[in-house]
């Protein structure tokens, strides 16, 4: 196996071109588990400044690089993705795992993807030479380029995250997000997203036509 350290986002997107079969390494988590594929050479992100949480009135950027024990700890991201990072498997784990990999690997499971997804968090993303943003779920189709930060521009959206656990320090069964505006005591805008049902996340639209135009004291 060929180990590479780019020190650009261009260079690494053209080793990962070049070589078949190369995977980006950030924490290397999602490469250690049973089903993870096999890695005929590893592209390091750790020299790409992808690290880092920048907060302002009207937007939170997470970068890719990040760390999910350090966004767990962190005041500068919404209430509910700290506390759902905070979740997050084992400290182990957490202190290792970067919010990059949590979005683009693939797992059978995901903490982040609900809540990220009730927020409607956008990608930015590396891909052709230039840096672009999509809404999560959209580059989720694709999966292109090197994800270089998620962005949270919708910071007043109402989220609620609930998780079912066999075991506290083990993965969860089922993660559920709920996403929505309050506008005149009614629920407006929702997003219902869930991870572990069917793969990694799935949005529930039948619950969202549901839920909107409903007041909040008519549900739980």
């Amino acid at each position: 196996m060929e180990y590479f350290n780019p020190v650009s986002l261009q260079q690494a997107e053209n080793l990962k071109k070049k070589i078949p079969g190369s995977v980006l390494l950030a924490g290397g988590t999602s490469l250690n588990w049973r089903g993870a594929p096999r890695a005929k050479a590893i592209i390091d992100l750790k020299n790409l400044n992808l690290a880092g949480i920048k907060s302002s009135s009207n937007k939170t950027v997470i970068g890719s690089y990040t760390t999910i024990q350090h966004i767990a700890r962190s005041s500068k991201v919404p209430k509910a993705l700290a506390k759902t990072a905070g979740r997050f498997t084992s400290l182990n784990v957490r202190n290792m795992a970067t919010i990059g990999g949590a979005v683009s690997s693939g797992f059978f499971i995901s903490h982040l993807l609900p809540v990220l997804a009730a927020y409607e968090a956008d990608i930015e993303y590396y891909f052709s030479g230039k840096k672009q943003i999509t809404p999560i779920l959209t580059w989720l189709k694709s999966k292109k380029g090197i994800i270089c930060s998620v962005i949270i521009k919708k910071l007043k959206r109402n989220v609620q995250v609930a998780d079912e656990k066999i075991v506290e320090s083990d993965f969860p069964v089922i993660v559920t997000s709920l996403g929505c505006y309050i506008k005149s005591g009614k629920i407006a805008n929702t997003v219902v997203a869930v991870s572990g049902a069917a793969g990694p996340l799935s949005i529930s639209q039948s619950a969202a036509r549901y839920l909107n135009g409903l007041k909040v004291r008519e549900i739980d």
